[in-house]
């Protein structure tokens, strides 16, 4: 009796001991697994730092800072020296809260320094708070209060120097839109997912010094393949009195890497030209077009630009000649362009343009020009 219960409990014990040995092993077999997991995640950090060390150091980081900067050769300018050192300018987006966040650009030029864009952004559904260009990137809703750039046709998406395939600005924004709108004031925007796209804006007067604007944006985008929209600006004086009326039509076709832009603007003022002792010169009505193409065969871009701008007046007022003024007419334009994109820091481009046989007499005026431009980005 003595011998079977020795024998027991000899054998419970080698039982015992072979389960912890098995136990342990797979206790053991499982924290190595558990700690080759864990390499492996720290070795896709590592990866993800060396390919991109500043989205990596900043990604939970709520303040986002960028900018660039520009400088410009021509071979035929008015001005005393053929370098434009053009523009600096400072893009901040502070995006703490769920739903509010601010954007500024700050820009130096040549000449003075200004807050170019300053606003409160409440936004729900996404966080893209864009400074400038496109707005309608991700479907969401926007309010914003404080000073932006306009979102009038579709040249607004190429205002800074990075985003403009050409060194210039298409004839409708340099003389209709008076080289770009930007205004105070309190704007709604946002995109559907299926892909309506909308913009309201109540700003301080656009085209003077006193009064106001109101105006929108309606469009519609296809998986960013074809893009049409229209946008009005209606000017008021202080007694909300109509002073203008802007209406713009624009489309976007993409196919491949190839894409046709078509924008046209139609300016009605209640106003008259005069010169400089009254005499009149006919309705300050004015009305352009242009038809831009680019193909983006990366990392060069190539552009091409017809353009049309025509006056309903002949003549504009001299500012340092009281009677006599410098007659003006249709315009017509052709640019070429080309891009080349040496990283995602630094470009270069280069211009040439020629207003085919047309002309104005105002004394800046170069019927033909070509242009080199650096663009730096950071």
């Amino acid at each position: 009796m003595k011998l079977l219960l020795r024998t027991t409990l000899i054998t419970s014990f080698l039982i015992t001991q072979s389960m912890s040995a098995v136990y342990a092993e797979e206790t053991d077999q499982q924290q190595i697994q558990a700690l080759q997991q864990k390499l492996e995640e720290l070795q896709d950090q590592i990866n993800a730092l060396s390919d991109n060390p500043a989205s990596a150091m900043h990604a939970d980081d709520s303040l986002t800072l960028s900018g660039f900067f520009d400088i410009t050769l021509h071979t035929t300018d008015n001005s005393e020296t053929p370098f434009d050192p053009g523009a600096l300018e400072l893009d901040i987006v502070y995006d703490k809260a769920k739903h509010f966040a601010i954007s500024s650009a700050l820009v130096w030029t040549e000449d003075a320094a200004e807050v170019g864009v300053a606003f409160l952004d409440y936004h729900i559904y996404d966080h893209n708070i864009p400074v400038r260009g496109n707005l309608y990137e991700d479907p969401g809703f926007h309010l914003q209060l404080g000073r932006f750039d306009i979102p009038f046709a579709n040249d607004y998406n190429y205002f800074a120097a990075p985003d403009r395939p050409s060194i210039t600005a298409p004839l409708t924004t340099d003389r209709i839109l008076d080289g770009g709108l930007n205004g105070d004031g309190l704007r709604m925007y946002g995109a559907t997912t299926s892909g309506i796209e909308y913009t309201l804006f109540w700003t301080n007067s656009l085209m003077t010094d006193n009064g106001s604007g109101l105006g929108s944006r309606i469009g519609y985008s296809s998986k960013q393949n074809f893009t049409i929209g229209v946008s009005t600006i209606h000017d008021m004086d202080s007694r909300m009195h109509s002073r203008s009326r802007h209406l713009a039509l624009d489309m976007a076709l993409r196919v491949g890497i190839a894409e046709l832009s078509i924008e046209a603007i139609e300016l009605d003022n209640e106003s008259i030209m005069t010169l400089g002792d009254g005499t009149p010169t006919g309705p300050a009505d004015e009305s352009g077009y242009h038809v831009s193409l680019l193909v983006d065969i990366n990392p060069i871009e190539l552009f091409l630009r017809y353009e049309e701008w025509k006056p309903d007046y002949s003549a504009i007022a001299d500012p340092d000649d009281p009677v006599n003024g410098f007659n003006v007419a249709k315009l017509e334009r052709l640019t070429l362009a080309s891009k080349f994109i040496l990283d995602e820091y630094l470009h270069f481009k280069i211009e040439y343009y020629n207003y085919l046989g047309t002309e104005t007499a105002e004394p800046d005026f170069e019927d033909r020009k070509l242009s080199v431009q650096m663009v730096a980005s950071f």
